[in-house]
């Protein structure tokens, strides 16, 4: 019966405590389940405090690496490439650089993690983009 009223949002919160008290110990349970509807919650609530705490953010910052057209990436991915000195002729046509990179997701990974801490490491920690929260 509580499961049909809730469904058609019917559902009187003061009628049944014990099922108030399960129904927030599932709102906590989901809120740590990454990507449940419950996370999203929580995560959209600390953006709400941070906004209310800091103000809103000037800056929005958006990095899309493009993989397969990286010669760092297929050094990661097992190919062998002279890092200091890459010539045009040691780069394969792009579908063959998508597969290597398509089949070597751990290197990809390790790719994508490197580029990202660098880039964090210098435009936030380092100081390009100002005093950041």
């Amino acid at each position: 019966m509580a499961l049909d009223n809730n469904s058609r949002r019917t559902y009187n919160t003061g009628s049944n405590s014990a099922l108030n008290k399960l129904l927030q110990h599932v709102k906590t349970v989901g809120g740590r389940v990454m990507g449940s509807a419950y996370s999203r919650t929580a995560l959209r609530t600390r953006i709400h405090a941070l906004i209310f705490n800091h103000g809103l953010p000037s800056t929005f910052l958006t990095l899309n690496p493009a993989d397969i057209h990286s010669p760092v990436a297929l050094y990661f991915a097992g190919v062998k490439l002279n890092l200091d000195n890459v010539q045009n002729e040691q780069l394969m046509d792009t579908y063959r650089r998508a597969e290597i990179i398509a089949s070597h997701p751990v290197g990809t990974a390790k790719f994508f993690h490197l580029l990202i801490t660098n880039i964090l490491d210098t435009m936030i920690m380092g100081g390009v983009l100002g005093r950041t929260y």
